[in-house]
């Protein structure tokens, strides 16, 4: 059950009531589901056994029936009336075979099948007899009707008869016991809802009172230890381990009783502190006073110094602001250096373009040249098979052949003058990068040393401004100390009055009973003072006094100046 002790309030309340609920509803199924089951038996009971008992008792009926009708046919003389008596009873057997349809219906078990089965074969032999004895009678042969009705027909009848009554009273035998299991189950079903009930109604209370008494009975505790501290007891132990709301106020209940013991120990340590730091303050303040008289010739002294210090360090701000502003114009020349380095260096770029172009064009030219060569020798070579005619042609050819040779080796050495020139190009595009890269680590060396010398100067502005700031915080210095020597006067009376509010202070906590914690402190305050040792606190020396050291920020400047 710990961990149902352990759940939420409102879970419990709810999942007492759902318990409750759930048993509730699993009756009420239980119920229902009974109902159910005795309704469907009570239909299939009134289907089986009601509806099928009549239609056994109308077949029956309809069959005595047509019994008399066929001895009235064989008693009557008139044709008409015995063919109208013969229809009736066509009738009769027509309704009798709806009965006996409706009543197989209705039937459940193989026993009943084949008794049934028995009874329809009677009931086809009587028939069969009977419609013979008709026709006899029919056809004029009275007598001989009559003979086989009293004598096969009699005893087929009898037979049907007897079989069509076994059958109604073995269907109301067999209703009689269905409806005795019926009211037995209801019975039943009667006593199970009432057993249920009262286990529902005791499960009920038990759970109510297991939830009640989880509630109450911790609440019970943590009323007690509130009463208990609010009389000032404050040594209250809340035995409550549950997790729920309880235990968590219990839990709150425990911390609080545990901060105020706590708060009330430190108060009382704290008043007896503060007693004696109040005689301590008394005496350190003559001290203090003659300290501060000596810390005020020397805060002169200073003053005098960094008014020397401010004065160097002004004369520095200026020299780097003039540093400053050197190393920004050297920057801007070397980026102008560097530019125009740029553009010579996409000028040498084109320059190389050009001649590549050049070389392209002479290399043309040398092809068309080697072209009239070959042209020329096959100008020659036709000349020669024209013989005397082809003189003329062949001299003219020789000279075309000349040009051409000569223009190839103008191309040739026209192309090595270009390459010559290309390769000097790419070696002066060369340096005049590698210069372009020197002048951009000029530049950016020049730019350090820029940023350099600007946080130099920014840092001897910032010196300067600070060094001035001391200044002013020395004599505010100066200031507080001829306050402080003033202050301490007061002090010592303040000091006083702070003695006389401790040991008030120790009269109120006394009210209060407080638990021991390791041993540390006592069961009550009245315990604790009794048991305190006092100590005189000793006043420091005043050589200590004279070298204590007065730390201000800048927000502290003039806090205490009158």
């Amino acid at each position: 059950m710990k961990w149902f002790n352990n759940l939420r309030i409102a879970t419990k309340l709810i999942s007492a009531f759902v318990i409750v609920a759930l048993i509730a509803g699993v009756l009420g199924v239980f119920g229902i589901y009974n109902m159910e089951n005795v309704d469907t038996e009570y239909a299939a009971m009134y289907e089986d056994y009601g509806i099928s008992l009549g239609n056994l008792g109308s077949a029956g009926m309809d069959f005595n029936a047509g019994r008399v009708k066929v001895a009235n046919i064989l008693l009557v003389d008139d044709r008409a009336t015995k063919e109208r008596l013969a229809a009736e009873i066509e009738e009769l057997d027509a309704a009798i075979k709806h009965d006996f349809e409706e009543f197989r219906a209705s039937i459940r078990k193989e026993e009943t099948m084949r008794q049934f089965e028995s009874l329809l074969q009677s009931f086809e032999n009587y028939k069969t007899t009977r419609n013979r004895v008709i026709e006899l009678s029919l056809s004029g042969q009275n007598d001989q009707a009559i003979a086989l009705m009293t004598t096969e027909g009699e005893e087929i009848a009898n037979a049907t008869n007897s079989a069509i009554n076994d059958m109604f009273e073995q269907r109301k035998t067999n209703g009689k016991n269905q409806a005795a299991a019926l009211a037995a189950q209801t019975d039943t079903t009667k006593v199970t809802m009432i057993v249920t009930v009262v286990i529902l109604f005791i499960v009920s209370i038990l759970f109510g009172v297991v939830v009640s008494r989880m509630i109450s009975k911790p609440v019970g505790k943590l009323v007690e230890a509130a009463d208990r501290i609010a009389d000032g007891d404050l040594d209250v132990n809340v035995d409550i381990e549950s997790k729920d709301e309880i235990g968590q106020l219990a839990d709150a209940f425990r911390k609080m009783s545990d901060n105020l013991n706590e708060i009330m120990s430190n108060i009382q340590t704290a008043s007896d502190q503060v007693a004696a730091g109040a005689r301590q303050i008394s005496e350190l303040s003559v001290s203090l006073s003659q300290g501060a008289t000596e810390q005020a010739s020397s805060v002169e002294q200073l003053t005098a110094s960094i008014e020397e210090i401010s004065s160097q360090t002004q004369q520095n701000a200026d020299s780097s602001n003039q540093a400053n502003e050197l190393a920004e114009a050297a920057k801007r020349n070397a980026l102008n250096g560097n530019t125009q380095m740029k553009e010579m260096l996409n000028a040498m770029d084109e320059i190389n373009l050009a001649s590549q172009n050049i070389s392209k064009i002479i290399k043309v030219i040398d092809e068309i040249a080697f072209q009239t060569n070959i042209l020329a020798l096959n100008a020659a070579v036709e000349a020669a098979r024209a013989g005397q005619h082809g003189k003329g042609f062949a001299v003219v050819a020789e000279e075309v052949r000349n040009l051409a040779a000569r223009s190839a080796n103008a191309a040739k050495e026209t192309t090595e003058l270009i390459e010559g020139s290309i390769r000097k190009a790419d070696t002066g595009t060369k340096i005049a990068q590698e210069t372009a890269n020197a002048l951009q680590q000029i530049v950016d060396d020049v730019s350090k040393v820029a940023a350099l010398v600007d946080s130099i100067a920014t840092a001897s502005n910032e010196q300067a401004i600070g060094i001035n700031q001391i200044n002013q915080g020395i004599m505010q210095v100066s200031q507080v100390v001829q306050q402080t020597s003033a202050n301490l006067e007061e002090g010592a009376a303040t000091s006083e009055e702070l003695s006389a509010q401790a040991n008030l202070l120790n009269d109120q906590v006394r009210r209060f009973k407080l638990r021991r914690v390791h041993g540390g402190y006592p069961q009550s305050v009245n315990d604790r003072q009794a048991a305190a040792v006092s100590q005189d606190a000793m006043p420091e020396p005043v050589a200590k006094v004279r070298h204590t050291k007065i730390a201000l920020s800048d927000h502290e400047f003039g806090k205490y100046s009158s």
